[in-house]
């Protein structure tokens, strides 16, 4: 108990030198983070699309990378869909994840939006 007294003491007597003592040392230290990657210019920026308001009518693309399983969802979307906008045409592509600008220009000639499904 003694022990503990004595350094409680020790500390308070030194606290206010150490603080004068931080107090009037005016070296400032500046660490610079760098990237090892170097400067990696932002990616390009593609507005996206306007959205469709309505779907009666148009035709819709569903496109979806063939993940097992994915056809029993894209199924029940195209029965809703169906079920909801009786007059609207759908239309199914099923290819790689990135399908490629000459691909979305093919699909997009042929139909008014798409709904695109990759994976898990």
């Amino acid at each position: 108990m003694n022990r503990l007294i004595k350094s409680m003491v020790i500390g308070i007597v030194c606290l206010p030198y150490l603080f004068a003592v931080a107090a009037t040392k005016t070296d400032e230290v500046v660490i610079e983070v760098m990237d090892p990657r170097g400067e990696i210019p932002p990616p390009p920026f593609n507005a996206p699309a306007e959205r469709i308001s309505n779907l009666d009518g148009k035709t819709v693309g569903i496109y979806w990378i063939g993940k097992a399983g994915g056809d029993n969802f894209w199924d029940n979307v195209e029965a809703l869909l169906n079920e909801r906008y009786p007059n609207t045409k759908t239309k199914r592509y099923q290819g790689i994840f990135d399908l490629g600008d000459a691909r979305a220009a093919e699909i997009a000639k042929e139909v008014d939006t798409v709904f695109y499904g990759v994976g898990d």
